[in-house]
């Protein structure tokens, strides 16, 4: 009977959000491409200016993670080609893969021309809106993951800051996977991670949007019936080869000026028009609630999902300390993932991003990969003094929009740092965590 409703529900749900969609973007999920906010920001308190910033991103636009020619959908079309049971669609469908090979070939993994835009203009409205910060000697502390994208989007953020600085700042860069990838170090959350494919609440959606239905539509439009039926393909592989051609259709967003160097044409890479609106909308859909079952706060906020982002709370909480202990860093900035800055944002209760459902057909209403982690996603602490007064206030942003925590006051976006602080060493207490703990150890015990 509950399986029943949940399924009604999605349904329900489902249709309602897929009637406000922008079919033109709204599919691409984490592959949104970055957008300046353009916000008005609430103005500080009398006499308050910004003196340091705790952040935490992730990296820009950027490449596939996999060369082209070891994904199914590739290997599948070079074997029906030989065998000459492409069809129409299929022979298409075949250039549009070998031209996306040859735009991708030595750049897997790496940012790309639109997430390096992304991170300067990033790095430029950090001096802009918080010059203060960057008054006198700069001194930055910038941490990085081991995946290169994150050094060279570090890199372009420095480009964008420093553009605007009068002396280039002095930066200090180290790899921090324990605060950063904090999510391939914990065994139990990698069991989790593993379980969510095949759980109730994924199992349940895709069976209502018929997803088994729609990705054998899929396949058939591109092999001739002959070959599908020797290749008896199971719905698994359905699936994957679905998968690998939708995430061709959302990275060629991130690539449109590689594309343009190779003399390829945007529409020589049209992978989306291979697709109905309709399946746009659930391939997105679905994706996003995978992300947030996975990375958000899903059907849990105190989940393990969210729990291991726990590394992170402390890095930046210590950051904070040493800040106003010594004044040693203008700025802490960390270059990371969407694994990093998901989770991160539900643990700080950032309320535009921490909302758990056991309701299926709330999960993409309450939460959505494309406002929470797009390419360049990013969270900031600005710390903010006024002279001749103790302590400091903080205002916190999702993607440099102003955002109120839940558990604490709404009246303003500007929260006292004593009572931020005790906010999260109260959270940090009730999981049994202490600042001077090993975050090696937590990652490997936590449960």
């Amino acid at each position: 009977m509950k399986r029943s409703l949940l399924i009604i529900l999605f349904i329900i749900g489902y249709h309602t959000a897929a009637s406000a969609q922008n079919c033109n973007v709204d599919f691409l999920g984490t592959k949104t491409l970055y957008k300046n906010p353009a916000q008005k920001y609430t103005p500080a308190p009398a006499g308050y200016s910004p003196v340091f910033i705790n952040h935490v991103g992730r990296h820009g636009a950027r490449h596939l993670t996999k060369d082209v020619k070891t994904t199914f959908a590739y290997n599948l079309l070079m074997q029906a080609d030989s065998a000459n049971a492409l069809t129409a669609d299929g022979k298409k469908l075949k250039q549009m893969v070998i031209a996306l090979q040859k735009v991708e070939k030595g750049s897997t993994k790496f940012i790309s021309a639109e997430g390096k835009n992304e991170l300067e203009g990033l790095g430029e409205r950090m001096y802009l809106n918080y010059g203060n910060v960057f008054k006198g000697q700069q001194n930055l502390s910038i941490a990085i993951t081991k995946e290169v994208r994150t050094k060279q989007s570090a890199d372009a953020f420095l480009q964008g800051l420093n553009s605007k600085l009068k002396d280039t700042a002095l930066t200090k860069f180290y790899n921090d996977d324990t605060a950063l990838r904090f999510y391939d170090l914990s065994p139990a959350y990698k069991s989790f991670e593993d379980g969510v494919d095949n759980g109730s609440v994924m199992l349940a959606l895709q069976k209502a949007a018929r997803f088994d239905e729609l990705n054998k539509a899929v396949t058939a439009k591109f092999f001739t019936a002959d070959f599908l039926a020797k290749q008896a393909l199971t719905e698994t592989q359905e699936e994957k080869f679905t998968a690998d051609v939708f995430g061709f259709a959302t990275i060629v967003y991130s690539l449109k000026e590689e594309i343009e160097q190779k003399s390829y044409q945007l529409a020589d890479l049209d992978f989306k028009s291979f697709f109905s609106w309709d399946e746009l909308k659930k391939l997105g859909e679905l994706d996003s609630i995978d992300e947030n079952l996975k990375k958000g706060p899903g059907t849990d906020n105190n989940g393990i999902q969210v729990r291991i982002a726990v590394p992170l709370l402390v890095d930046f909480i210590k950051a904070a300390d040493e800040f106003i202990a010594t004044g040693k860093y203008n700025a802490r900035l960390r270059f990371a993932h969407a694994e990093t800055t998901a989770p991160f944002a539900a643990l700080l209760q950032i309320s535009s991003a921490d909302k758990a459902t056991i309701t299926a057909s709330k999960l993409n209403d309450n939460w959505h990969s494309a406002n929470v982690i797009p390419l360049s996603a990013n969270i900031q602490w600005v710390f903010y003094k006024k002279k001749g007064t103790p302590g400091y206030l903080v205002k916190v942003l999702l993607n440099e929009k102003e955002a109120h925590i839940d558990g604490l006051s709404k009246v303003s976006i500007y929260y006292k740092w004593s009572d931020l602080r005790a906010l999260y060493m109260s959270k940090l207490a009730k999981l049994g965590v202490k600042l001077t703990d090993d975050m090696g150890a937590y990652l490997a015990s936590v449960k």
